[in-house]
């Protein structure tokens, strides 16, 4: 099926996951924390710690919730589970807005808000497009991706004006409406996968029409798959990823402001770190239809080190080319993720497939801003973190060039009922 057809048939699918997406999780709670920090400090007593324990137990509460919901997605589908999490995201921002006046309560809000919600992120919806799409599927999932990089680019501005006029609980009423209008593409829009998943390649003609004739994913059981050096793989460079870079992001701001921007400069150079998350998703993904995905993800990894590098010895006059290329990275990961879990492993069990590596990376992305402000911290001066900073992301370069090529995919062999995949030798041969 051509690419242009995937679209045809899938768009109503593809519409649903990327609203979803940016009215889930990721695009409403990640993106909007920061606003409420002045009010928040002022009502609750919140610090600049208590706020970075606060977003930590977030982004902890989402990876243990991830293993649940992969779970879910496997066995009741997109549907239901994603339907409830927008609506415990909502309620968790009404906690907010009218129970919570005290830190403890903030805290523990904060926590559950991320293990309730985590089904309204990515997982349950990259599985949801990349049933509907192959040949086009990189391209795909980064418009999916897209949602987050838009709420990214409205949820700051739509929020804080709501602040200014009618005060920070208003605000938080205001994305509890949004996270429950987050399930309503999912009601309306999302369909179930389609007959023939083309998640997996059979090799041969008889078994292709086997498998077309049936509606049940296709891919190795979660038992053959957590067995897999590839799985392992995924977990082990996904997870350095995240350490390797995502914590530039909360001290963009703050390095640019010590080598001595002024608040605007700083954040107009920010700024083109938002444009490039949107730009890389379509480009990345559109990339890793047509070239080896592999390759591509290690090339990236260069260029964000380039950058880094270039603005730890550069200086500030370098610094929008460190936030390009380290948007570039960012617009990239989770479609990433997305694609090479698909491609290996197909779909039958993908929700617990993509939790691992997802939580590696979710982990990680909670110690990245620790150990960076540690290292800028003791040093008074950022350039030691910048430079590890360079070093881990072509550790993580090396660790994309050391898997096979997901393009040339996994071979699923049926026995009766069952999904058996080859070994990872046998995987790792035919790259």
């Amino acid at each position: 099926m051509s690419r242009a057809a995937e679209f045809r048939r899938g768009w109503p699918t593809l519409a649903a996951a990327t609203l979803a997406v940016g009215l889930g999780v990721s695009g409403l709670a990640i993106y909007s924390a920061g606003l409420f920090v002045s009010d928040l400090s002022r009502e609750l007593g919140l610090t600049a710690t208590t706020f970075g324990l606060a977003f930590s137990l977030l982004t902890l509460g989402m990876a243990a919730a991830v293993p649940v919901v992969g779970y879910a997605v496997d066995r009741y589908g997109v549907k239901i589970p994603t339907i409830i999490s927008a609506l415990c995201l909502a309620a968790c921002f009404a906690v907010l807005g009218t129970i919570v006046h005290s830190l403890p309560a903030y805290l523990a809000t904060m926590a559950l808000m991320g293990f309730l919600g985590a089904g309204s992120g990515p997982i349950a919806f990259t599985r949801a497009v990349s049933s509907w799409f192959d040949r086009a599927r990189g391209f795909a999932l980064g418009i999916t991706m897209m949602g987050m990089g838009l709420a990214g680019a409205m949820v700051p501005l739509v929020i804080s004006s709501v602040i200014e006029a009618r005060g920070w609980q208003s605000a938080y009423i205001a994305l509890a409406c949004a996270a429950a209008a987050g399930a309503l593409p999912t009601l309306l829009l999302l369909r179930g996968a389609p007959g023939k998943d083309p998640a997996a390649t059979l090799a041969s003609a008889a078994d292709d029409n086997q498998r077309a004739s049936s509606a049940e994913p296709v891919g190795p059981s979660f038992a053959v798959i957590r067995r897999s050096r590839l799985f392992w793989q995924l977990i082990a460079t996904f997870g350095l990823m995240s350490v390797a870079f995502t914590g530039l992001v909360p001290h963009l701001v703050p390095m640019l402001r010590q080598s001595g921007l002024s608040a605007g400069t700083a954040a107009s150079i920010a700024s083109l770190l938002g444009i490039s998350v949107i730009v890389s998703r379509l480009v990345v993904g559109f990339m890793f239809d047509i070239f080896r995905p592999t390759v591509v993800a290690a090339s990236l990894c260069c260029i964000c080190t380039v950058g880094v590098l270039a603005f730890a010895f550069g200086g500030v006059a370098l610094a929008p080319v460190a936030a390009i290329a380290v948007g570039c990275m960012l617009g990239a990961e989770l479609d990433m993720l997305g694609f090479f879990t698909s491609r290996y492993f197909g779909l039958a069990a993908f929700g617990r497939a993509y939790a691992g590596p997802y939580t590696a990376f979710v982990i990680g992305g909670a110690i990245a801003p620790l150990w960076i402000g540690a290292i800028a911290d003791q040093a008074d001066s950022y350039r030691p973190a910048l430079v590890v900073v360079a070093v881990l992301t072509l550790l993580v370069a090396a660790s994309f060039l050391a898997l096979p090529n997901p393009n040339r995919r996994v071979e699923a062999l049926h026995v009766g009922a069952k999904t058996v995949a080859p070994p990872p030798s046998a995987i790792a041969g035919r790259s």
